[in-house]
């Protein structure tokens, strides 16, 4: 059986961090593909069953040369497979663990990315008056300036977004917490 962990760094290339998948405690992705942002990474729903995105090009770009494994169980294993011959085999129990724990250790962020995981909670369930849904929040666009994405998806031509900005001090993430629970009762922007 094969072991799994992970090493969560910094991307500069991308501008994020980066999941880097560690087989037997040898890093997997090599030089080949950086990891998937974390909270990208962590989302997923196909930890247990379909496909997993688990690389991305050294472009940082997803869609562009993705390295996905499809995974799928078998008594008391998970295994990974792809369509060049790859068949890793983890026991199932010690795969969970490991995906459980790492979801929710957050050692790796710094104050700004800290951040943007406390402001998706808090803004994770707002829309604009005119229907867009919250996206994403950034600390990494502008310097002391919290970024919120909101969007409405569907057909591309009928993709609609839109930034809205509030400031914080960039250190403290009382501050910024405080900000945007102001931002969300005086924002014009968004419904109440």
């Amino acid at each position: 059986m094969n072991r799994l962990s992970f090493n969560i760094i910094p991307s500069p290339e991308s501008n994020d961090h980066q999941v880097r998948i560690l087989i037997d405690n040898e890093d997997w992705l090599h030089d080949d593909y950086l990891g998937i942002d974390p909270p990208r990474f962590f989302q997923q729903e196909t930890f247990l069953s379909g496909d997993l995105l688990v690389g991305r090009c050294d472009c940082g770009v997803e869609g562009c040369g993705d390295l996905i494994v499809n995974v799928h169980s078998d008594k008391d294993k998970m295994i990974w497979t792809n369509n060049d011959g790859l068949k890793l085999q983890f026991d199932k129990t010690e795969y969970s663990k490991v995906i459980e724990f790492s979801k929710t250790d957050f050692k790796w962020e710094d104050i700004n990315r800290r951040v943007e995981r406390l402001m998706t909670n808090i803004f994770n369930a707002s829309q604009t008056i005119d229907g867009l849904t919250f996206d994403w929040a950034s600390c990494r666009i502008e310097n002391k300036r919290v970024n919120l994405s909101y969007s409405k998806k569907g057909l591309p031509e009928d993709f609609k977004q839109e930034i809205l900005k509030f400031a914080w001090d960039g250190k403290s993430e009382s501050n910024a917490i405080d900000n945007a629970e102001k931002f969300l009762q005086t924002n014009k922007r968004l419904k109440r």
